[in-house]
């Protein structure tokens, strides 16, 4: 995999969008993204406990992908849904229902005795400014002592110009789908972003 092409956001939703009218469709895109984030989880720590943030988005359906991989493979796991789950739409509502565990709202004292946090709140869909909760959920991330492995690209860094919105969660390592976005390359993202482990998802 040539590690000198980056994808911007907006080439990697043309580059989804060629591999679905390719046949290979939305639903087993956001599968495989999932099974290859756990696999990097599980190979970088042993099991143990886990805490997945889930946003309302694609990046959230991503998180209960993983969370269900997590699970099977006997890791304890929780979930916590920024938003209701009757939010969710499309894959990330069929992801979502697929995880047999349970869901509950972020709350800080959530993140209490997770060896690992996985950042699944927004990934590369994320342009404008962070503030409110959102903003209070990526601060107490960042405080936890557990490690953070980030979906995508950690939330609160610009996909293509690697900028700050406001607030960023600070990974460890970040798992990457296709090709590194500008963001992970770029200061201050790639500070933010750790090791980044790039994956094909078909």
């Amino acid at each position: 995999m040539n590690e000198f092409i980056l994808l911007s956001s907006e080439q990697m939703r043309k580059a989804e969008g060629a591999a679905i009218a390719g046949g290979i469709s939305s639903a087993a895109l956001m599968e495989n993204a999932g099974q290859a984030a756990a696999d990097v989880a599980m190979r970088g720590w042993t099991a143990r406990p886990t805490t997945v943030v889930c946003g309302p988005g694609n990046n959230g359906g991503d998180g209960f992908v993983i969370a269900r991989k997590l699970s099977e493979a006997g890791w304890p796991v929780r979930v916590m849904l920024l938003g209701g789950r009757d939010a969710l739409k499309g894959d990330a509502k069929l992801m979502a229902d697929l995880y047999q565990g349970e869901v509950t709202a972020f709350a800080p004292d959530g993140l209490a005795g997770a060896g690992l946090i996985i950042d699944a709140l927004f990934g590369t869909g994320l342009s404008r400014e962070i503030t409110g909760e959102v903003r209070s959920i990526i601060e107490a991330v960042n405080v936890n002592p557990a490690p953070v492995l980030a979906v995508d690209l950690p939330s609160g860094i610009h996909p293509d110009t690697g900028a700050v919105l406001g607030v960023a969660v600070q990974a460890v390592r970040s798992v990457t789908f296709f090709k590194k976005k500008p963001g992970h390359v770029l200061f201050p993202g790639r500070a933010f972003s750790g090791a980044v482990d790039v994956v094909d998802i078909g």
